[in-house]
């Protein structure tokens, strides 16, 4: 289970199989084993010969002598990983219901209020008091409030867009959704700097691409500090995989940047750094919208001197 020999093995410290962090762990093992207590059924973590972690149940005894000295213990080890894997699987299965469920709930009852609003941005937008700034507003307003109800329905499977997918200038959408964030992330005193450098269509459905962008640069405001710089760059490009021809859109950020250990969490459903702030689903379903339209999203990040994170989306052209 482990991956060494008797002869590797015997006459060596049980620490040997024990990740360095959790070495007080068999301290303090040992000492409930002297006072000749049982240790049942308690799950951690040991490490292979290849450096590779393993999750294990153990039940450890201790052993005594005829006169009822404790000269030893005895190990009982279950290699449990792949039944913790399917636990974790398991609930998250059940975490995605709830969730459908909840989505089912509010695509219900917020379609009256909706339709309510979307009723009275009308009537501002053709208001004849409004100057054009305000019944700019009103028309982006309105077309926000669109956007909400066809998410809603998106999951609930009730609704796309188009039967098909339409030719998307993901430049144009871009400066669409950064003018959106734009009064946020002045409040916040962070810069959205673009470069666009190709205005060429892609096959895409534009609400949905809307989704992906909107949760990437909204995540890199919020991640930057004040004075910060979210830097939008749209790009011919090649993917490095399948070598096809496409667009790449990179967000970057010089904000602290995602430690190493959470990195390859970050597009797992439910998981979050934003603490209360975040629901972890974001880049959850921005990876499944781009997996949809044939394309793909990476992640480079540091934590070091020139800290900083940068998402980076390829999105083929045919």
């Amino acid at each position: 289970m482990y991956g060494y020999s008797a002869f590797e093995m015997i006459g060596q410290h049980i620490s040997k199989l024990v990740p360095p962090e959790r070495t007080q762990e068999i301290d303090d093992m040992l000492e409930l084993l002297r006072r000749g207590e049982l240790i049942e059924h308690t799950e951690t973590i040991r490490l292979r010969k290849d450096g590779r972690p393993i999750e294990v149940s153990l039940a450890i005894s201790p052993i005594r002598d005829s006169s009822g000295a404790i000269t030893g213990a005895s190990t009982i080890a279950r290699d449990v990983t792949e039944r913790n894997r399917a636990t974790d699987a398991l609930r998250k299965t059940e975490k995605l219901a709830a969730t459908g469920r909840l989505a089912g709930t509010m695509a219900h009852e917020i379609n009256n209020p909706l339709e309510a609003v979307t009723h009275l941005l009308y009537l501002i937008e053709r208001n004849p008091s409004l100057d054009d700034t305000a019944r700019e507003y009103a028309r982006v307003a309105t077309e926000e409030v669109n956007r909400i109800g066809h998410i809603a329905k998106q999951a609930l499977g009730f609704y796309r867009e188009s039967a098909a997918p339409v030719e998307v200038s993901i430049a144009e959408l871009i400066e669409n959704v950064v003018q959106l964030y734009s009064a946020g992330a002045q409040n916040k005193n962070v810069a959205l700097e673009t470069q666009l450098e190709t205005r060429a269509t892609i096959p895409a459905f534009p609400g949905e691409m809307r989704q992906v962008f909107s949760n990437l640069i909204v995540n890199a405001v919020d991640a930057v500090q004040r004075g910060g710089v979210v830097k939008i760059r749209v790009k011919h490009g090649r993917d490095w995989k399948s070598n096809t021809l496409g667009i790449r859109v990179l967000v970057s950020d010089d904000g602290p940047g995602i430690p190493e250990t959470v990195r390859s969490r970050i597009f797992e459903p439910f998981f979050t750094t934003k603490g209360e702030k975040g629901t972890g689903v974001g880049l959850w379903v921005s990876e499944g919208v781009l997996e949809r339209h044939g394309g793909r999203i990476r992640l480079k990040s540091s934590t070091g001197p020139m800290h900083g994170t940068t998402f980076s989306v390829f999105l083929p052209y045919a």
